[in-house]
């Protein structure tokens, strides 16, 4: 190769590294590393996200997960594959965390559904994925009842706010006789909450001056930290992945508004995301 073509070839891929991990903002997270023998590539953050180290290793980790499955050519299948294998070890690694708690320290069990009661964040591909779980496990009428039950909390929930929101008047779309139908691929931030006091749960939420004191603070009762740190680890790790590496819109959708369009809209909606543009803006997610 002359010097010449050598010297395009450069500039070409210092370019295509600038476009790739660069944000919405213009900020860079992470950085690319390439081995000149083998050509492998990982990477690493450019700085720290997190106060704890461990936190930053796993959303290094999750973000060379984005790289190793989706490769130079994202596509659906590959983006749920991803996401996954992501919610899977999201709980093992939840599940080894619970595990060194002091035996009944946790106080979530099965039935208990007071925190099934509010706006939940997810990610289009956390969406996309529990979309993908109901077409493959539930049949034509019930997904056409679980159109009507998301089209119905919809309306009842236009327009109020996060606070309002949390309260036994909206449910989630997907709790049933106080379970979570959809455990198997429930988002990242459902399987991250551990409570230590039930009680407080059940008060916060359906005492009225209970409601008033949490909503106040601004922030949960007593919850078991750790767990929500690894999800937020992992989730930090996919949505830098996915959004730098591969310029998809990862940003915060509400649960049930991106249902309502996935179970009403175009088949198309997961392939339009996938080709990086953004089919679910109406459903982001609105602080407050």
């Amino acid at each position: 190769m002359s010097s010449r073509k050598a010297a395009r070839a450069a500039a070409a891929r210092k370019r295509e590294k600038e476009r790739a991990f660069r944000d919405d903002a213009g900020r860079l997270h992470l950085v690319l590393h390439r081995d000149p023998r083998t050509g492998g590539e990982h990477v690493s953050l450019k700085a720290p996200l997190f106060g704890d180290a461990w936190q930053d290793e796993l959303a290094a980790s999750a973000a060379n997960t984005v790289l190793g499955v989706l490769r130079h050519e994202p596509t659906l299948d590959r983006v749920l594959e991803l996401t996954r294998s992501a919610m899977a070890s999201t709980s093992r690694l939840i599940a080894a965390l619970l595990a060194r708690a002091p035996a009944g320290a946790v106080a979530c069990k099965a039935g208990c559904d007071h925190c099934c009661y509010q706006v939940v964040g997810v990610t289009a591909a956390e969406a996309l994925t529990l979309f993908a779980h109901l077409v493959e496990t539930r049949s034509g009428a019930e997904l056409e009842q679980l159109k009507t039950r998301v089209a119905e909390l919809y309306e009842r929930a236009r327009g109020l706010s996060s606070a309002d929101r949390f309260s036994p008047e909206h449910p989630c779309a997907f709790l049933e006789a106080g379970s979570c139908s959809i455990y198997e691929v429930r988002p990242l931030s459902c399987r991250g909450m551990n409570s230590l006091d039930a009680g407080e749960c059940e008060r916060r939420l359906r005492a009225p001056e209970g409601r008033a004191e949490f909503l106040a603070k601004g922030h949960g009762g007593h919850a078991y930290l750790e767990p929500i740190q690894a999800f937020r680890a992992v989730s930090a790790g996919l949505q830098l992945g996915l959004s730098e590496l591969y310029h998809l819109d990862t940003r915060p959708l509400d649960l049930l508004a991106v249902m309502r369009l996935l179970l009403e809209g175009d088949a198309a909606l997961g392939s339009a995301w996938v080709r990086g543009e953004r089919p679910f803006d109406a459903a982001r997610r609105e602080q407050g």
